[in-house]
This record gives structure tokens, sequence and C-alpha cells, in this order.
């Protein structure tokens, strides 16, 4: 007797895209809205988890959450301890698919549902014209092409006990079972197919329960590989979910294969008699036992990957490094907390325009989620340094930005993108005014002349009085600057502004100044005020709903 060859090969081949197009017509589907349920639904390690499970079992890809993981960490819009909770439970959610194969692909005549699913899913992808009924169609097509994948090789594997020789298999020690599960899973980049292919060998009597359970635990193993790729050239954030997965599958891989025999004696006692049925339930139980040890102490493993991975400092971003820009959802995340990480160095930098900076010891950042109100982003305190600072962070936004544009965007997402290169302009712009009279200022404060020294101390207080107000909005980390605070620090700005040029106005009448001094002194007080209305403008791009910033464009003496 001799095997076709082909067509076990044919029958992986039709497997493996079959569930990549699956793969891909689900995150075209769902992609918005599956990225905006994970953001929503981990805000803690046992929603992770669930969340983890759950969409595992729906996408039926470990290595697509996994990588969807690496995008939204590195954007930082979730916790490190979350997304590890959430690649947790997508380990045991990859297990489904051995359940749907073991219980349907080997009991139930597969023709008879692939063929009607290939004729309609074909039919109506090349027919159809409209996007949604071409992706449901695709959809249709590539489960009619995996269940004929599992026929191929369920079929395949009939007479194959037969020209294999049992005695040398039986020679193979656990190990190697376990080395080509991993190799295996990491060439065709799935567990989920290592796990249909060891299904079949154990269906066609090639290999024992034994042996594929150690198949099944090198195909845990090999997963991993495909998150380790998309993470080792990323940034830190990237590596230390990467490196979280890795330890996460060693570990209990290792638990697994020392516990073999006694969690297969479990299945047994449970009353599985059917060879398949108990190797899927080996391959959920060692899972789940996994993320039984490991749950309790995901904060400690996140806190040692933090402290192991910490980026290199080549650029001055924090958020858009870490993803790539044509990635529209992470890239837009991370471009609303980079722009307000520049808002924030802003801020501080102005505070440093005079010397002695201008003090503000209480409240908080306005801007941007700071766990510690007390926390300062610069790094010195030298405000031309932290300008030219600030100036790269810009030029990083901005590139970011245009790239991120050159995906395909819907109309909300280029509005958003469009708000935050205005905020990232005019909080640069606000930062230019100071830095175009701080010479000026400080030379106001050494003038011999009394009435000119006084000013440096007029313009100060103005700033501080500015500042201050800023600072005093948000009194908890769940408050938000709102329409009424831009009017309010709008109207203080244009108040100190108009006080001061009335008083130089009357000093000139007095001629308590010269010339050379007058000019200045006028600049000076634009530039300031200048400098208040754009860092608003800034803010009120970010913070403020389109159509409240559309409502200040109209105000009498607006912010914009």
């Amino acid at each position: 007797m001799q095997l076709d060859w082909w067509q076990p090969l044919a029958g992986l081949g039709l497997f493996l895209f079959a569930m990549r197009q699956i793969e891909e017509a689900l995150e075209l589907a769902s992609g918005r809205p599956l990225r905006e349920f994970l953001r929503r639904n981990t805000d803690s390690p046992l929603r992770g988890v669930a969340t983890g499970t759950l969409v595992t079992a729906i996408l039926q890809s470990s290595s697509l959450v996994g990588l969807m993981m690496l995008a939204l960490v590195g954007a930082g819009v979730i916790q490190m301890r979350n997304a590890l909770a959430v690649i947790f439970g997508a380990n045991l959610g990859t297990t489904f698919t051995g359940w749907i194969v073991a219980t349907i692909g080997f009991k139930l005549d597969l023709d008879a549902l692939a063929l009607p699913l290939i004729a309609v899913g074909g039919l109506t992808y090349t027919l159809s014209n409209q996007k949604s009924a071409h992706q449901s169609a695709r959809f249709v097509l590539s489960l009619g092409l995996l269940l004929m994948g599992i026929e191929f090789m369920k079929s395949s594997v009939d007479g194959l006990g037969q020209l294999i020789d049992a005695e040398t298999l039986r020679s193979f020690g656990p190990v190697q079972f376990v080395l080509f599960g991993a190799i295996f899973s990491a060439i065709v980049q799935s567990s989920s197919a290592t796990m249909a292919v060891t299904l079949s060998a154990l269906y066609g009597g090639v290999i024992d329960l034994p042996s594929a359970a150690a198949v099944a635990i090198g195909a845990d193993f090999g997963t991993t590989s495909t998150v380790l790729l998309g993470a080792i050239r990323g940034a830190a954030a990237k590596k230390r979910v990467a490196a979280g997965h890795f330890l996460f599958n060693l570990a209990t891989d290792i638990l697994a294969f020392i516990l073999r025999v006694p969690l297969l004696s479990i299945v047994a006692l449970i009353g599985i008699t059917d060879n398949l049925i108990g190797l899927v339930a080996f391959h959920s139980l060692f899972n789940l036992m996994g993320l039984v040890l490991f749950l309790p102490i995901i904060g400690l493993i996140a806190n040692f990957l933090d402290r192991r991975f910490v980026d290199a400092a080549t650029g001055v971003s924090r958020h858009i490094g870490a993803v790539p820009p044509t990635v529209s959802e992470p890239a837009l995340e991370a471009i609303q907390l980079e722009t307000g990480h520049l808002l924030q160095r802003v801020i501080e930098q102005n505070l440093l325009v005079v010397d002695p900076p201008v003090r503000v010891a209480k409240g908080r950042l306005p801007i941007g989620s700071v766990e510690d109100p007390t926390r300062r982003l610069l790094a010195t305190k030298n405000f031309a340094n932290e300008y030219q600072t600030t100036k790269r962070l810009e030029g990083e936004i901005l590139a970011f930005t245009i790239d991120a544009q050159t995906a395909e965007l819907e109309p909300d997402q280029s509005g958003h993108i469009d708000r935050c290169q205005q905020a990232v302009r005019e909080a640069v712009h606000a930062s230019k005014s100071l830095k175009d009279v701080q010479g000026d200022l400080a030379q106001f404060d050494a003038s011999d002349l009394t009435a000119v020294s006084a000013y440096g101390q007029r313009f100060r207080d103005v700033l501080t009085e500015f500042y201050l107000a800023l600072y005093a909005v948000r009194r908890t980390e769940s408050d938000r600057m709102t329409l009424e605070d831009i009017i309010e620090l709008n109207q203080l700005a244009h108040r100190g502004h108009e006080e001061i040029h009335r008083t130089i106005y009357s000093d000139v009448r007095r001629n308590r100044l010269e010339e050379d001094d007058i000019s200045s002194l006028l600049n000076a007080n634009r530039e300031i005020f200048l400098s208040c209305r754009a860092l608003l403008t800034a803010i009120a791009a970010l913070a403020l709903p389109q159509e409240q910033v559309e409502t200040l464009e109209v105000l009498p003496g607006s912010v914009l």
C-alpha cells in the first residue's frame, strides 16, 4: 500500500490558508470595534483573562490577539499587567479549535458541510460587488476550505498506521515529540494547525495519546514565536509583552510536561475514553492550570518585565515609537497620548521662562493622566534646552501623523489627527512666543530704572496667576477641562494683558519710560498674551469635542 503524500500536505495547506483568511476576514470586519472592546474590557487582570479567552475563541488565533496586545501596550492604551492577563486567557481560548476539530471534524461527514459552504461562499464572493457581502462570503468560503482541509488530513491517515513502523515511533521519547510540536508550530505559525495534524495522527493510530499530549505541549510553546518576531525590533513595551508571553508559556509547558501523566490520569478519571476528546481536554487542562498558578502573581511578573526592558533614549517621544503608524487604531491612541505629553512639557517649560521659575506648588497638569500630581516631566530647569527638546518632539509627532494619514482612515479619524496636529503647533507656538521675549524679561528685571524693573515683576505676576489657575482646574484624576474653563482662563489672560497695556500707556504719558523700553514692553506684553492664548487653543483642540471648539471660534475675544 502506498500513501499519496500530496493529500495530507494539501489538507494542511488548505487548513492554514483557510485559517489565515478567517483571521483576516474577522479582523477587517471587527478591527476597530474589536480594539475598542479590548481597551474597554481589560481594566483588570480578571477581565483581561476573560476577554482574551473569549476573543481568541472567536478569532481562533492567539497570535493575532498577542500582536494586538503588542500594538495597544506600545501605544500606552493598556497597562502591562492587564495585557499579560489577555495573553494568558488567549492561551486557553486557542484550545477551542481543538474541541471543534475533535468533536465535529472527526465525527461528521465533512464533505457534506464543506462543499455547500465553498459553493455559496465562492459564488457570492465572485458575483457580489458589496464590501460587506464580500467579507461575509470570504468567511463562509474560508470555513468550507478549512473543513475540506481537515477532511483531507483525516482521510489521508486511514492507512498511514500500516505504513509506519510502530516500533520506530515508540523509540521516540516524549522530549522528541515536544520538540516536533514546537518546531512544527513555529514553522506554520499556528498551534491550531499543529493540533489538527496531531489529532489526525492520533485518529489514524499513528501515535498514541501520551505522545500526542507531548506534541500539544510543544505546539503551545512554538506559538510564542509569532509574538516574539513581532516585538524583536520594537520598543521596550512590546518586548515586555512578548517576554511575558514567552515566560508564561515556557513555565506552563514545563509544568505540563512534568505532570503530563497525572494530568492524563485526571482526564481519564473524568470519564473521557475517546482519545481525541482526551487530547483536547488535556490541552485545555494544562493551560487552565498555568492560568490559575500565574494569575495571582501577574503584578510581580509585570514589575519584573518593566525593570528588565527599558527604552534606549533615542527620542523624546513616549508613545508613538512603540506602534507602526499604519495600524490605525493603536496609532491614533499613540498620537493622542503623545500630543498630551507634548502639551504637558510645554506647560512645565513655560514656567522656566523667568528666573527664578514660576512656582506652582499645587494642582495637576491640565492635560493627560499623571499618577503623581507633583511629578515633573522635564530633565532640566533650562528653558532654552527644554524648548529645543520639545521642538524635536514636535517633529517626531508631525512625522508620525503624516505617515499615519497614508493609511485608509475614517473621516472622524482624519479629523482627530488634524486636531492633534493643531494642538502640537499651537503648543509649540505658546513656547516660542515666550522664547522670543525671554531676553527682554531678564533685562526688565535687571534694569536700573525702577519703572522698567517693576514690569519684570508684573509680567511674572501675570504668568503666575494664569498658570496657577490652569493647574487648579483638575483637582482629581477624573476631572477634565471644559469649555467654561477655557473661556475663564482666556478672560484671565486677556485682563492681565489689558491692565499692563494701560499701565504702559500711562507711564508713557508721564514720561517714565524711554523709547526703546516702550517698544520692548509692548512686545513682551503682547507675546505673553499670545502664548497664553495659543496654549489654550492647543488644550481646546485636544480636550474638547469638535463642536465646542467651533463654538470658541465665534465667541467675542475668542481664544481661537
